[in-house]
């Protein structure tokens, strides 16, 4: 059973690719984005960084920056990031409440010393 092949489609270039061989100039006056990202359902800020490419990516939780990083974030670096700071919000939260909870006793806390008489 014979194939049958299309032609080539010569003198057609992809609009979606660029050349090997392109060459970029950088423009470190050009104006980049500032606007937020969605990264999965997470919002991620960015924040070009004065006098370099490169871009720094904040992690958010809420209003909170979770965490910083200048790579693009995937989604698990996202949960990563929102989980550790939950564990830590919690963590905290725990040792205050014992700390208030063992200042409130006060001198009771401590044990009376008894003096023996010789």
């Amino acid at each position: 059973m014979p194939r049958l092949m299309s032609p080539p489609q010569i003198g057609t270039g992809r609009r979606d690719t660029i050349g090997l061989r392109t060459i970029v100039k950088y423009d470190p006056m050009a104006a980049r984005p500032t606007t937020p990202v969605l990264v999965g359902k997470y919002v991620v800020a960015r924040k070009p960084i004065a006098d370099s490419v490169h871009t720094l990516y904040m992690i958010m939780d809420g209003r909170d920056v979770v965490r910083m990083q200048i790579s693009y974030p995937s989604v698990a670096d996202c949960e990563g990031a929102i989980r550790a700071a939950a564990n830590a919000r919690t963590e905290t939260a725990r040792a205050l409440a014992k700390a208030k909870k063992s200042a409130r006793k006060g001198w009771q806390a401590r044990p009376m010393r008894v003096k023996e008489a010789a």
